[in-house]
């Protein structure tokens, strides 16, 4: 019995090892996959969260065998001019009628009076700084997983929006416009100039160099390096986005060896798959497809595989267009089994993202010939254009969110066609059927329903599961030939009653169906709710092109919500206006609607948008605010004075705009503008500019002169009511105290009597020894309300023992008087004493300094009830959030590597030819590096109002796509990259020109 019992414990403690053991081979077999399935679905947290933490470091890829590390001198690399131009294609857009291709005579430009805001009605309607205010961002921060065994790639889907070949909207043709020059002529430099230009361009690319060296070393094939901890990121797809948005400056640079590597390298770039469940169309379409393009342009197109790595992206986001209104969707969900469903455009669209495609598609259809590029952005353009013709809320700019959808669900009634078959109605009479109660189920009768796809012979894919999206119903799908191997009625009790389609019975059967008679149900092919054909083509054509498609009117490009719309020239719509003009350039001045779009825009921008602010300098600036309006500016609209560093890049789009369209008077708009962002730079302890903030705008551009008091008024509007409360406050508690004091002094009056009362009961008693001034004031001390003497005694029966005392005899009070004070004085002395030997032991006491004893009257107590005055209370605001002299809030501190203002200073220089714009971007320059240089590269900072720069640790890749860029081109000479050449996009890539 003791051995059976034995060996039934043995066998118990062997089948928990046994499970212990499985458990773990499984948990260890589980870390080979993603945390969650779909992890990129959710989307990432704002962009100051992103330095919280690392990714996790794993064993970075495979390197491409190293170029030769033996230095050697290099030239300036040249740019090629064999770079393929746009070739003429078949068919033309056809050119907005009316416009004219000359410059338009511009009168004496004067900007209008401005009513500025303080900064207490401003911030009432300030949202959050971001980058992209539409979620989900296009930048998301996505952890480092290990390889899993399976991949999934995109795939080509076919169309459920084809474009017909014969509406394909091609590239225009003809001889390009002949534009006016850009840039200015250029003279000699003189030797002294020469070297000091050569020295800051060298200092610049020694920086650049440093940077890439940390990238790759740290990050090589990853998105962006972390500067501060060598560890890397991935928020763009993890298609390298620092590499490829890097590689035209490589060779602008000269730097051949760093290019060619960098080349070879995009042939281990994987569009067709991405740890991020979306792609970022914009992002991806600015950073990758830019660089691609740019870097084989000023390559001389010698590297092929550039061109055919960008076409290889071009047709993947391609999918992103296949809409009914062909408006693209702005994070397009590339994985087979959502792509191959039908799609619309987002109804809250960025307009930033929306608008700013067009550089690089049109690039690549002239650079391919494939004119299906091209459409897909000029139907853009055309929505764009009819809804600035049509009207906005601000005539000729637009909103920052766009419903895109090209649907208008607020349409009632919207008829059906009559071929769909109508529910029948309910007779409350005749129930279908008994109500029954609740039967429970019993679980031994139910059979586990297993999703199975019905095997096609020839199908490779028969493994896997396709999903169908019903039209109409995108919240409603279901996974095709779930069902089909139960049994028939089974699957009848698995139909909703929602998805029953009842045909209307002949009035002869009203009396209720026949329990033979079986229930219509719809073929497999037809939607359960509309009864329209699950082929997208059919559907359409049984609906008819007069009701949208399946459930709402077709509308073009509107506001995203309604009420008070928002417009500026900042993040979020900038990119959208920069396009017109550049994208004008592009192709060669042959269609007019990007010129009259952008006529339209700059005359909005000038009425509305620009003021001048008041500096302590008086300097002569400008910047462009954000508007709000309900639709009636003249009325109800407000300006926000905001000084934000992503609209800096409009002084170098108005000013190359001044010169292509002959608008002589915008181009000392546009020298202010860009001279408003330097002075931003200037007034900060760090010499950066902060990424949002405000000022005081001045009411005339013309007459603006610093006042300390106005400025105060600004900050503190509520300043005169403030400073009356401290007044009222002041004299309220002065009444306070003075009646205090009379209420004191009442009741001393009070006890002088009452000892004077005690001093003639003693004489009347034949005492000979009255009161003393010193037993009198005695008897008021321990009379007050709060002393802790008899007083405090009189609600006792016995006597109290001051007037015990006062009783007693004159002998006994002097006696007792000496000896109280003798005891005092010994006290005293004792206490000296203590002191004396105290001080002598750690130091001689004639080395003690003395400190006189504070009167009551040198003693000041802070009152925390007491309101702060006018004066107070701005000196507070100022110190406490450090504003430079000038500014009025700071809505984001940081800088993390930005390039719009010193694009704007480079555009200057190269326009006007003046040498101060380079010493104005040298200081720039040197204040950057101060503060962002790091061991392996240079980070974004928290703060540019303190000096102590603390980093973030980020490093975007438009540092060296664009910042770098700008201040490497500022101090080359004027034939790199001249803009009368090339034309760079938002991401500062430069796309050639066609010639004249």
């Amino acid at each position: 019995m003791l051995r059976y019992r034995r060996y039934r414990v043995f066998l118990i403690f062997a089948a928990i090892l046994t499970l212990v053991i499985v458990r773990l081979r499984h948990t260890r077999d589980w870390a080979q996959y993603p945390l969650t399935a779909g992890f990129g679905n959710t989307p990432a947290q704002k962009e100051g969260n992103y330095g919280g933490s690392s990714p996790v470091k794993t064993t970075p890829p495979a390197k491409i065998e190293k170029a030769k590390e033996t230095p050697r001198p290099k030239t300036q690399q040249k740019l090629a001019s064999s770079t393929p131009t746009p070739k003429n294609i078949a068919s033309s857009t056809p050119v907005a009628e009316g416009l004219k291709s000359t410059p338009e005579s511009v009168p004496q430009i004067v900007l209008p009076d401005r009513e500025p805001l303080p900064p207490t009605k401003v911030s009432m309607e300030e949202e959050d700084l971001d980058l992209h205010p539409v979620a989900p961002p296009g930048r998301q921060e996505l952890p480092a997983f290990s390889a899993v065994p399976t991949t999934i790639h995109w795939e080509k889907q076919v169309e459920h929006f084809p474009v017909p070949a014969e509406s394909i909207i091609h590239l225009p043709t003809g001889v390009p416009v002949k534009i006016p020059k850009i840039q200015h002529a250029f003279n000699d430099e003189t030797p002294t100039a020469k070297i000091n230009r050569e020295k800051r361009q060298s200092k610049v690319k020694e920086e650049f160099k440093k940077a890439w060296t940390g990238y790759k070393k740290h990050a090589w094939l990853h998105d962006e390096l972390s500067p501060v901890t060598g560890n890397f990121r991935n928020p763009f797809c993890g298609w390298a986005a620092t590499l490829v948005d890097s590689l035209d400056t490589l060779w602008i640079m000269g730097l051949e060896d760093e290019f060619e590597e960098a080349a070879k390298a995009i042939d281990m770039i994987d569009f067709t798959t991405s740890p991020r469940s979306d792609i970022p169309m914009f992002e991806t379409t600015i950073r990758y497809m830019g660089g691609l393009l740019a870097a084989y342009d000023v390559s001389g197109g010698k590297y092929k595989n550039l061109l055919t790595k960008a076409k290889e992206l071009g047709e993947i986001l391609m999918g992103a267009f296949d809409t009914p209104n062909r408006m693209p969707v702005l994070y397009y969900r590339w994985k087979p089994t959502f792509a191959s469903q039908p799609h619309r455009a987002a109804q809250r669209s960025n307009l930033a993202e929306l608008g700013s495609l067009s550089m690089e598609f049109t690039r690549l259809s002239q650079l391919t010939n494939d004119p299906r590029y091209y459409d897909a952005i000029a139907r853009i353009t055309l929505a764009l254009s009819d809804w600035q013709d049509r009207g906005t809320q601000l005539p000729g700019v637009f909103p920052d969110n766009v419903d895109a959808s090209g649907c208008n669900r607020t349409v009632a009634d919207v008829q059906l066609p009559k071929s769909v078959p109508a529910e029948a109605p309910i007779s409350p009479a005749k129930d279908a059927e008994e109500p029954i109660g609740f039967q429970p189920v019993n679980p031994e009768n139910v059979r586990e329903v297993r999703p199975r796809k019905k095997k096609v012979k020839g199908d490779k894919n028969d493994h896997m599961l396709e999903v169908q999206v019903l039209p109409g119903e995108p919240s409603k799908a279901q996974i095709l030939g779930w069902a089909e191997d139960l049994p028939v009625g089974h699957k009848q009790k698995m139909v909703s009653k929602r998805d029953a389609v009842e045909e209307k019975p002949p009035a002869a059967d009203l009396a209720g169906p026949s329990p033979n008679t079986p229930t219509p149900t719809l073929s497999p092919t037809t939607d359960s709710i509309t009864g329209l054909p699950l082929d997208i083509p059919a559907a359409k054509a049984a609906v008819g092109d007069t009701v949208g498609d399946w459930d709402c009117v077709i509308q073009g490009l509107e506001p995203a919500s309604p009420g008070r719309g928002k417009f500026s020239m900042g993040g979020g719509q900038d990119s959208t206006y920069e396009y017109f003009p550049k994208e004008y350039l592009l192709l060669g001045g042959l269609d007019e609607t990007y010129r009259k779009m952008y006529l339209k825009t700059i005359d909005a921008v000038r009425k509305w948008m620009l003021y001048r602010p008041m500096v302590p300098d008086n300097r002569d600036i400008l910047f462009s605010g954000s508007i709000t309006t309900m639709g009636d500016p003249e009325l109800d609209l407000q300006l926000s004075a905001d000084v934000e560093h992503l609209t800096c890049f409009i002084g170098g789009m108005v000013g190359m705009s001044a010169k292509i369209f002959g608008i002589e008077g915008d181009l000392e708009i546009a020298k202010r503008l860009a001279d408003g962002c330097v002075w931003a730079y200037e007034s900060t302890l760090t010499g950066i500019m902060p990424e949002g903030a405000t000022v005081m705008p001045c009411k005339s551009s013309e007459h603006c002169t610093w006042n300390e008091t106005a400025y105060w008024e600004f900050l503190d509007p509520t300043g005169p009511q403030r400073d009356e409360n401290l007044r009222e406050y002041i004299a309220n508690r002065a009444a306070l105290e003075a009646e205090k004091e009379a209420k004191e002094e009442a009741a001393k009056v009070a006890l002088r009597a009452e000892a004077e009362l005690a001093n003639a009961e003693v004489r009347s008693g034949n005492s000979t020894s009255p009161l003393t001034e010193e037993d009198l004031s005695d008897y008021e001390l321990d009379a007050l309300p709060d002393s802790p003497g008899s007083a405090a005694l009189k609600k006792d029966d016995p006597v109290s023992l001051h007037k015990r005392q006062t009783l007693a005899t004159s002998q006994d009070t002097h006696e007792q008087t000496a000896n109280a004070k003798t005891m005092y004085q010994q006290k005293s002395e004792h206490t000296e004493s203590e002191l004396a030997s105290m001080a002598a032991v750690g130091r001689p006491a004639a080395n003690i300094p003395e400190s006189p004893t504070p009167t009551t009257q040198d003693q000041v107590f802070y009152d925390p009830g007491q309101p702060l005055s006018h004066k107070e209370y701005v000196e507070q605001v100022i110190n406490q959030q450090s504003l430079p002299p000038g500014f009025a809030t700071i809505k984001s501190r940081k800088y993390i590597l930005r390039p719009e203002a010193i694009e704007s200073v480079w555009y200057m220089y190269r326009i006007t030819g003046d040498e101060t714009w380079q010493d104005k971007g040298w200081r720039m320059f040197e204040s950057i590096i101060n503060a962002t240089s790091t061991e392996h590269g240079h980070s974004a900072i928290y703060d540019v109002l303190d000096g102590a720069h603390y980093q973030i640790d980020e490093m975007e890749s438009f540092w060296l796509a664009e910042t770098l860029k700008y201040f490497y081109l500022l101090y080359s000479t004027p034939d790199v990259i001249s803009l009368d050449e090339w034309v760079l996009n938002t991401e500062a890539h430069p796309f050639k020109r066609p010639v004249a």
